[in-house]
């Protein structure tokens, strides 16, 4: 089951996170799955609630926003949907495309709770996932 390696690495990234803010408290963690990753988001929240239970992280939230698949045919720039890793533009049937979307595993943002119980919300989309 390679969710379960997914929610390690992306909670390895939360810890690092949380050791740059003692006494702060995760609430929600947000992530972005491409759909051409293959990833059952029930599965992937069941991971989740496996691996946090009895941590500090047992009370935090997974949110998974899921991200359909779409492609540029490179011939004649048809922009259209793709529901496999091998794909052909449905206009002019070149196998010459471009994925725009779809293969992400992003943590996308972290809400967490200060000591001082004001809120923080830490963003960055520049933290990738990868197992």
């Amino acid at each position: 089951m390679h969710e379960m390696s997914i929610i390690e690495a992306l909670l390895e990234t939360v810890r690092v996170e949380l050791q740059a803010r003692p006494g702060g408290r995760v609430q929600t963690v947000r992530v972005r799955v491409g759909a051409l990753r293959l990833v059952e988001p029930s599965v992937l929240k069941f991971c989740y609630e496996a691996a946090v239970r009895d941590t500090p992280l047992a009370d935090s939230q997974l949110e998974i926003q899921q991200i359909e698949a779409s492609a540029r045919c490179d011939v004649c720039s048809l922009e259209f949907p793709v529901e496999e890793s091998w794909f052909e533009c449905p206009r002019c049937q070149s196998v010459s495309a471009r994925l725009l979307k779809g293969d992400e595993l992003l943590l996308t943002s972290l809400e967490i709770e200060e000591g001082s119980s004001s809120n923080l919300k830490a963003t960055n989309p520049h933290v990738h996932c990868h197992p």
